[in-house]
């Protein structure tokens, strides 16, 4: 395998193996993306990188990094995503976008904060106390990565990617450090892993077969 040499996945073929991961910028004040990103991946993609996958996009708004972050809630976010599609994949490089929740690590202006258990994401008291999550609410953050799945597939993305790393909620219902349920989302592995598994089981009925989904993990 050669750096500069193509590459297919699934239905996919890149021009090289350079993948530029997706990397937080804070410069969405309206969540959409706009002629900041359109400077920064383009400049990327001009660059000659293959792949480029866009920063951690909030499925709900109070699933957001910050309120600076990028969204993928609302039919109305699809337009301006289409457009960095255009652009990036008219300066020679395929373009993907990771999907997002994070839980307890919100930092978004948010009514509510939850998390699989009611554990505190800081010490000093930077982040709220969360709530631990209802079946409810579980159910609803899944129908949120599935129909945000639904938007990335019109705006015209060619990969996507659900974030289970650093911390964020996916991460958080996998560690036995922050997940402390005695449910079926908890207790064992199997159980820890069962909002992932359904999260992707959801994300896959709006994502095309023939398009790669990843997902992104924190691993030793």
């Amino acid at each position: 395998m050669k750096t500069y040499e193509p590459f297919k996945i699934k239905d996919l073929e890149l021009k090289n193996r350079i993948v530029m991961p997706p990397m937080c910028m804070y410069s969405a004040p309206d969540s959409k993306p706009g002629d900041f990103h359109l400077q920064h991946y383009g400049a990327r993609a001009l660059g000659g990188a293959g792949l480029i996958i866009v920063e951690a996009t909030g499925v709900l708004p109070e699933g957001r990094i910050s309120d600076n972050c990028l969204g993928l809630w609302s039919d109305g976010q699809v337009a301006p995503m289409a457009r960095l599609v255009d652009h990036v994949r008219g300066l020679g490089a395929k373009i993907g976008i990771q999907l997002n929740h994070a839980g307890r690590k919100c930092g978004a202006k948010a009514e509510k904060l939850y998390a699989p258990s009611a554990v505190n994401y800081s010490s000093d008291g930077t982040y709220p106390d969360p709530a631990e999550m209802t079946d409810e609410d579980i159910a609803r953050v899944t129908e949120a990565f599935r129909t945000a799945a639904g938007r990335a597939r019109a705006a015209g993305f060619d990969v996507l990617e659900v974030h289970g790393a650093h911390g964020y909620l996916v991460n958080q219902f996998l560690s036995p450090l922050s997940n402390l349920r005695r449910d079926g989302y908890g207790a064992i592995f199997e159980g820890r892993a069962r909002f992932l598994q359904e999260v992707l089981q959801a994300v896959r009925t709006e994502w095309p077969a023939e398009k790669p989904l990843f997902l992104r993990v924190s691993a030793e």
